[in-house]
C-alpha cells in the first residue's frame, strides 16, 4: 500500500475528502449563507416535508435542507480546527522567516563592516550583497541644492 501524503493522512483525520478547487465562476454561482440560516433549516425542513407536495417541490428540496444541514455540522469542526491550526502554522513559518532574515541582515552588515579591512569577504559575499541591494536597497541620498532657496 502506497504511503499516505501528510493532506492525506490529515483528511483521514477530521474526516474529510479531499477536493479539487473551485473555478471562480463556480466558486461565485453558489448559494451564499444567510445569517442565521442554521437555525431555520430544521424548521424549513419540517415544513417542506409536511407542505411539499402541495407546494410541488422535489424530493430533492427536503433531501438538500436534511442532508445539506448534516454536512455542515459535520464539517464546522474541522473548519474550525483547521482555520486555527493553519494561522498557528503562518505565524510561526512567519517567525523562522524572520529568524532568517534578521541572520541575512546581520551577515550583510558584517561583510559591508569588514569590506575595507578583508576586501576578499566583499567578494566572495557579493551575492548576498547583490542580493540585499536588489531587495533592500539603502537610503536614497538627497540631492544637495535641489528645492533649497537662497536667502
Amino acid at each position: 500500500m502506497p504511503e499516505q501524503t501528510l493532506m492525506e493522512q490529515l483528511a483521514a483525520v477530521l474526516n474529510v475528502e479531499i477536493i479539487s478547487p473551485m473555478e471562480g465562476n463556480e466558486a461565485q454561482g453558489l448559494h451564499k449563507a444567510l445569517p442565521g440560516y442554521q437555525a431555520i433549516v430544521d424548521d424549513a425542513a419540517r415544513f417542506v416535508q409536511e407542505h411539499g407536495e402541495a407546494l410541488h417541490l422535489a424530493p430533492s428540496v427536503l433531501a438538500n435542507l436534511v442532508e445539506g444541514l448534516a454536512e455542515v455540522k459535520r464539517l464546522e469542526p474541522a473548519d474550525r480546527a483547521l482555520e486555527k491550526l493553519q494561522q498557528s502554522v503562518y505565524h510561526q513559518r512567519l517567525r523562522a522567516t524572520d529568524r532568517c532574515m534578521e541572520g541575512l541582515y546581520d551577515t550583510t552588515r558584517r561583510i559591508r563592516d569588514f569590506s575595507e579591512a578583508y576586501p576578499e569577504l566583499a567578494e566572495k559575499g557579493k551575492f548576498l550583497l547583490d542580493f540585499m541591494k536588489v531587495f533592500k536597497p539603502g537610503r536614497k541620498k538627497e540631492k544637495s541644492g535641489v528645492g533649497e532657496s537662497k536667502g
